[in-house]
């Protein structure tokens, strides 16, 4: 995967306010230059991942892929 974009944001029981990140790879990157992610980075998409699982209560998001689809209207 050369690139994508991505957010983990979900609401905290323990104290008040939002936890969130921006979690893209290299989305504001043009060209064909892009280097492919590497495994320490895909680790870090899992652990969110795992995070978002682990402490949202299925509150806010979770998401990977391109922003355009993500807010396309069709």
């Amino acid at each position: 995967m050369k690139k994508f974009c991505g957010e983990i944001q979900y609401e905290r029981n323990d104290v008040e306010g939002w936890v969130h990140s921006d979690i893209c790879y290299r989305c504001g990157d043009k060209g064909d230059t892009v280097p492919e992610m590497d495994d320490d980075y895909k680790q870090f998409v899992i652990a969110c991942l795992k995070e978002w699982l682990d402490n949202s209560n299925g509150t806010g998001y979770f998401w990977v892929g391109d922003y355009e689809m993500l807010t396309s209207n069709e």
